[in-house]
This record gives structure tokens, C-alpha cells and sequence, in this order.
């Protein structure tokens, strides 16, 4: 009842009043009937007399799905659908329309859907205002217990990535002691606390029922909790003729210690930190042609399948996301979703003349430019088909295929300033404030990326699989000299393989699940490390001949693809060089038809190294964890999964002989467990 209370709300808001409705001859504009073509009467829209009001045209309330995602158009649901019909065939039939407990709870564990980032998934929906806002305010507390698995040994520095969890204050002498009465007393701390949190604003403008504007901006983007106090304040300073642009000043005003702080400042890049208060991370127009299809542009999400790839970030516990500057195609024929998409990946050298703030930018070089084109094509049904289907007792399955092509010829990487030359700013070339020449370096890169995905679903059963192969060449990985052909140390063959597996089954009315997840990422044996944190691993000299112009093998997830809550997440950032066995179990104590739910779940994972002479201690496993989660959803909200979440999670990971020392090697000391406790607290709209 409730939602349909807050559907008729929304109605109201969105219809106009009868007084708008009123046209220049004195008749009425109606909505379309239902099963009527909505496009009917759209050229007389468009071309209305200049007299007319000139304000927004309110959306028109017939049909809005897109013909691209096939289907009848009188027979597609709203958004709101869920729960209406709670009078209709009792609570089993109500339940089918709630996503699964891995589906909802896919928010909190990992990256949504590719909900408004997954070409293949029709968002034209009806009804609409003229504006709405989504997004969501998050809070999380971490605790993190020895993430560098007593890793330290007296005289030695700790590797990487190790040593970036090790508390700064740990076997650390302050001055005065570090504790007590006692000046001489060590700093002894394995664990560090901390807390973030997110605003993330979603707003879309619907300047008809075929154009829209979309944005999308974070405030306080995974600012940490009381890291900008009043105490705190960084610019530059003369230090006698060096000038320290970060030098921290002792005091302010009303804060003359850091003890003594009296209130928080707005983030500021440069003053009291290293980002901004509010980022803006997207905003596109997609146009709409019922029968040719969609046209998107701007700087948007991207993703696709499972999200090991493109992955768009859309989970309440995100952090990482994929965004491109984009010009995108979308049509359907013969029920096949096809896509193309010409993409700005990187442009290089840019010009902008510092002194001229509102100053136009220009792309100083077009040979460094890295240009990206993509195409794809998939069958999916939509989700009210998909629900349909599966209500009959059939089968849905859905596939895809999508196709990535990336090169470049120059790199200006080296160059000391990227912003380009300022020419204009200093007229004397002797000038030592002049900036410097910019520096070329060949590239030759030519990456081809092709990703297959495929869906399976079957009464309460879901199987689902991404696969991505990264193949190319880069003649050069070096930003200032060049080295190729068969003796140089700086060429660079891709020959890179990724795959991921989810299934998931559900008995007990959905409140037991059973879930199932794999991955593997291919390794490289001539590689040292399973991570990017300290750069590149260059490739070791192998051979009877000691070539280094080996093929680079190790694969990549994205990071934002989360299948633990330490080693991949934490630790490692991504799951990199290694495969996974993902078994765990959910139930649902509470879950009712209009989206409260309250439950909890247990994963156990183990984690191996595809090439074992890759790791730290040239052994195949690398830990166990285990993950336990208690979560909340209340039903607050006009949508399904609108209202406040609540997630408590804790992880324990122990490591293996992967993650240790090789044999031989400190056989005397043995590594620590380590553990967590998160904290989620949000509110979704």
C-alpha cells in the first residue's frame, strides 16, 4: 500500500497541471492509452510554433522502454511493479519479484549490475519528472589488524606491499616515549582505525521522453573522518630561497596546537588535502530515435559482464569505477543488442596558457593521443521478460560479446609538464621560469581485447561467466628512451587470460542461498610479485641468452571486482596472477514483498598462485579467509532497494607459504594472521 501511495506521490509531481496542458487552440494534450504508440505525434512536438511556452516539455506518461530492448511496449512493467500485486496469487508470487539475496545484497559486496553503465541494459523506463536524483550517503569504520602479516625483520625494509599497512608509529622511539612514564618505550602497534565516507549525487535531466542529461558527483568522496581539522594547514613557504609548496604550518588562530582543535574545514587540494570537497565524475545526454536507436556522449561508465574488465562501480561499497569520454551508438536488430563506441582514452600533451584562467585547452599533440574503439553485441532479454520466462518454468539465457581495440604511436609521458608549453606567459625563452621542451618517445603499442560473457538462469538457479583475453604489442614501455627488437630491454609482448564464475541457488522460499565463485588470472614466470603497487615488474632476464623481450602475462581484475575483504581487496588491490575458490552460504532471517531484509553470510576463500615462482615464497597457495557478514535492508524508499542499509563484516585471513619468505629464509620467524571489522552504514535514494 505504501508504494502505491508513493507511486500516486510521484505521479503527481510529474503530470502538469491542467493549465499547462491547455494548447494554443484551445484543446488538451492527453497522454497515450495504453498499447498506443508513444511516438505517435512527436513531430508535432518538435515543431511547435514559436509562440508556445517555452519552459521544458514535461515528459510524455505513455511507454518509454526503448524498442532496442525488444518486447511488446503495452506489456513492460514500471519500476515500481514489486509488491503491487500482493493480493493477487499469494506471497510465493510476490516473493519472485524480489532480486535474489546475492543481487540485493550486491550493493554492499561489490559492484552493481552495470546498472546505467552496461550498454546492453534498457534504462528507458516509465514514468519520469522533468528532473530526478539518485545516489546514496555512506559511512564505513575499518579496522585493520596486522595487514602486513608480521612481516618485519630487524635490519631489512619490508616489501611491497606489505610495509604500506604497517603502522607508521609501529618500533617507532617518539620523542618523550611512546607510552607511560617510561622515555625509552618503543611504539608496539600492528592495527590501524579509520573511518570514510561518500555523498554520491545522481541527478538526470529528462528534457523530453527521448533526451536526456545525465551527471554524476560525489561529495566527500572517501574523505577519511577528521582529517581536516582547523589545526591543519599546508602552503607554500620560502625555506631561503627553495620554496616548499606543502609546508605545514604550526597553528591557527583558534587551533594553537592540534590537541586544541576547535572545528573541520572543507577539504582543499593543496591546503589541508589532496582532493577536492565536491568531484564530478560523469555527465553524458543520451538521444533517443525509437527506431534507429541511442546515441550517448560524454564522459560516462562503462561496464560489461561480470565486471572484471569494465566494471561501472555502481555498489554502495564501491571505490573504483570505469569512466571514459565516450561517443556511443546503440541499435537492435533481430532481438541482438549492437553497440559501437569511439573512446578518448588518453590525449597526451595538452596547451593551456596558465594566465588566462578562463582559457580554451587544446590537444598540443594528436601523434601521443591513445585512441580506443569499442563494439559489442549481446542477446538479453529485459527484466520483466526475463521474470516472465522464468515464471513459465523456462530457461533464460543471455550472451554477449564485446571487443576492444586500443593504440598509440608516441608517448609525451616524459615530458616535465603535461599541461604543455606556456609560450605566451614568459616572452624571454632564457627565462628560467620557462617550462620545459616537451619529450617524445615512440610507443608503437596495439592492444586487442576481446571479452565473451554469458548468463544462465533457471527457476532459482543462476550461472554466470566472463572470459577476457588481452593480446598486442608495445614496441616500447620506456618514457624517455628507445630500446627495441630482440636485445632491448624495453619491448613488450600481451599475452594475457582472465575468467570469472558466479553461481548462485536459493531454496527455502529464497531465504537460503548457496553460492559458488571462481576466477583465475593468468601469472607470469618471469615476473617477480603479483602486484602493480610498485610499478611495472619488469620481465627478468631468461634464456640461454639472457633475453628480457619476454611477453608480459599477468592478468588483471579490476579492482572495484571485490572477492574478499583483505588479501585481494586490501593487500593485493586486485586480484592479479593467482586463482580463487569462492564456496559460501546466506540466509535470510527476515524478507518480506516490499524490500526489508535481514540476513547473514559466511564465504570461505582460498587463494592460489597461477605461476608459483611469481610469489614471495615461489609456492602455490598464497591464504584462506574467511569473510561473515550480518546485513540490513529496511523498505523505506518509492523504489525496491531504496531506504537504509547496515552491513557488520569480519574477515580473517591466514596466510601460506606463498606469501612468506622462500625456504631457506628466515625459516625462524612465522607470519601472523590478519584480521578485520568493517562497518557499513548507508542510506540509498
Amino acid at each position: 500500500m505504501r508504494r502505491l501511495v508513493a507511486w500516486l506521490a510521484l505521479l503527481a509531481v510529474a503530470l502538469p497541471a491542467p493549465a499547462a496542458l491547455a494548447q494554443p487552440g484551445g484543446g488538451s494534450e492527453e497522454s497515450p492509452a495504453e498499447g498506443d504508440d508513444p511516438a505517435e505525434g512527436d513531430d508535432d512536438d518538435w515543431g511547435d510554433d514559436e509562440g508556445d511556452d517555452p519552459s521544458l516539455r514535461p515528459p510524455d506518461m505513455g511507454s518509454m522502454q526503448l524498442d532496442l530492448a525488444g518486447g511488446d511496449e503495452g506489456d513492460e512493467g514500471d519500476e515500481g511493479d514489486e509488491g503491487d500485486d500482493e493480493g493477487d496469487e499469494g506471497d510465493t508470487e510476490d516473493d519472485d519479484d524480489l532480486p535474489s539475496p546475492g543481487e540485493a545484497q550486491s550493493r554492499l559486496d561489490q559492484a552493481g549490475p552495470g546498472e546505467g553503465t552496461d550498454p546492453t541494459i534498457a534504462r528507458w523506463t516509465t514514468p519520469q519528472t522533468v528532473f530526478d536524483l539518485h545516489g546514496y550517503l555512506r559511512f564505513r569504520g575499518e579496522f585493520q589488524d596486522n595487514f602486513f602479516f608480521d612481516r618485519q625483520v630487524a635490519g631489512e625494509t619490508m616489501e611491497l606491499p606489505f610495509r604500506l599497512f604497517r603502522p607508521a608509529e609501529d618500533d617507532v622511539l617518539p620523542a618523550g616515549g611512546c607510552s607511560g612514564d617510561d622515555t625509552s618505550a618503543v611504539c608496539d602497534q600492528h592495527a590501524n582505525a579509520f573511518a570514510n565516507m561518500r555523498l554520491r549525487l545522481e541527478p538526470t535531466i529528462h528534457l523530453s521522453d527521448d533526451v536526456r542529461i545525465h551527471m554524476q558527483i560525489d561529495v566527500f568522496d572517501n574523505m577519511v573522518l577528521g582529517s581536516t581539522p582547523n589545526s591543519l594547514a599546508v602552503g607554500p613557504y620560502d625555506g631561503g630561497g627553495y620554496i616548499d609548496p606543502y609546508y605545514r604550518y604550526d597553528r591557527t588562530t583558534f587551533a594553537p596546537i592540534d590537541t586544541l582543535t576547535t572545528t573541520l574545514a572543507a577539504p582543499q587540494p593543496g591546503v589541508n588535502s589532496i582532493t577536492d570537497s565536491i568531484v564530478a565524475r560523469r555527465a553524458w545526454a543520451e538521444v533517443r530515435n525509437r527506431t534507429l536507436g541511442e546515441l550517448r556522449f560524454g564522459r560516462m561508465g562503462s561496464h560489461w559482464g561480470l565486471g572484471i574488465l569494465a566494471n561501472g562501480g555502481s555498489g554502495i561499497d564501491s571505490d573504483y569505477q570505469t569512466d571514459v569520454d565516450r561517443v556511443m551508438l546503440i541499435t537492435r536488430l533481430a532481438g541482438i543488442t549492437i553497440f559501437g563506441a569511439w573512446d578518448f582514452a588518453s590525449e597526451g600533451l595538452l596547451y593551456q596558457e596558465r594566465a588566462d584562467l578562463g582559457g580554451l585547452a587544446y590537444d598540443r599533440s594528436r601523434l601521443d593521443d591513445t585512441d580506443q574503439f569499442v563494439v559489442g553485441a549481446a542477446w538479453r532479454q529485459t527484466e520483466e521478460e526475463q521474470r516472465a520466462t522464468l515464471q513459465r518454468g523456462d530457461a533464460v539465457f543471455n550472451v554477449g560479446a564485446y571487443f576492444m581495440y586500443r593504440s598509440q604511436n608516441l608517448s609525451s609521458g616524459g615530458t616535465t609538464n603535461p599541461f604543455g608549453l606556456c609560450v605566451v606567459c614568459n616572452g624571454d625563452e632564457t627565462d628560467t621560469r620557462r617550462l620545459g621542451d616537451p619529450v617524445f618517445v615512440r610507443r608503437g603499442a596495439d592492444v586487442f581485447v576481446p571479452d565473451l560473457w554469458m548468463q544462465f538462469l533457471y527457476e532459482k538457479l543462476r550461472l554466470e561467466v566472463e572470459a577476457v583475453m588481452v593480446l598486442g604489442t608495445i614496441q616500447n614501455l620506456s618514457n624517455t628512451v628507445f630500446a627495441p627488437g630482440e636485445g632491448g630491454t624495453n619491448a613488450a609482448e600481451l599475452l594475457q587470460f582472465g575468467i570469472a564464475f558466479e553461481g548462485e541457488y536459493h531454496l527455502l522460499n529464497d531465504q537460503l542461498g548457496i553460492y559458488f565463485n571462481a576466477g583465475y588470472a593468468s601469472g607470469d614466470a618471469d615476473q617477480e610479485g603479483l602486484t602493480n603497487i610498485g610499478g611495472l615488474n619488469p620481465q627478468l632476464p631468461a634464456g640461454p641468452d639472457r633475453r628480457t623481450d619476454r611477453t608480459y602475462s599477468t592478468f588483471s581484475f579490476n579492482p572495484n571486482y571485490r572477492v574478499d575483504l583483505i588479501v585481494w581487496r586490501n593487500l593485493m588491490r586486485q586480484v592479479s596472477g593467482a586463482y580463487y575458490l569462492r564456496p559460501g552460504l546466506s540466509y535470510d532471517f527476515i524478507r518480506n514483498s516490499f524490500g526489508q531484509l535481514l540476513g547473514a553470510r559466511a564465504d570461505v576463500i582460498w587463494s592460489r598462485a597461477s605461476v608459483p615462482i611469481q610469489t614471495w615464497g615461489n609456492a602455490d597457495d598464497l591464504a584462506v579467509e574467511i569473510d561473515v557478514q550480518l546485513y540490513y535492508r529496511s523498505e523505506d524508499g518509492p523504489d525496491l532497494l531504496d531506504g537504509f542499509y547496515a552491513s557488520a563484516q569480519w574477515g580473517i585471513a591466514f596466510p601460506l607459504d606463498g606469501l612468506g619468505w622462500l625456504p631457506g629464509v628466515h625459516d625462524d620467524i612465522s607470519q601472523g594472521n590478519a584480521q578485520t571489522f568493517r562497518l557499513i552504514l548507508g542510506v540509498q535514494y
